[in-house]
């Protein structure tokens, strides 16, 4: 029996979230997110004016594609 999950927008960007929330750079598969991905799920949370989220969001996009931050504090 083939078992396939229909995955909404909605569960995607509030997935993506609950993951960023708890410091994990990657989705379930293991695949870093990209930046455009992530400038996605900003907008979508933007546009559902959840802004705590989007402060949470944006900081960690801030911190990850930092690279000069990431490269001088090794």
């Amino acid at each position: 029996m083939i078992d396939f999950k229909v995955t909404s927008n909605e569960f995607i960007m509030k997935e993506t979230y609950n993951r960023i929330e708890s410091n994990k750079c990657f989705d379930k598969k293991l695949k870093p997110y990209k930046k455009d991905f992530l400038e996605k799920v900003l907008f979508y949370f933007e546009e559902k004016e959840e802004f705590e989220k989007c402060v949470v969001i944006n900081n960690f996009i801030n911190q990850r594609f930092n690279h000069k931050l990431n490269y001088y504090s090794i």
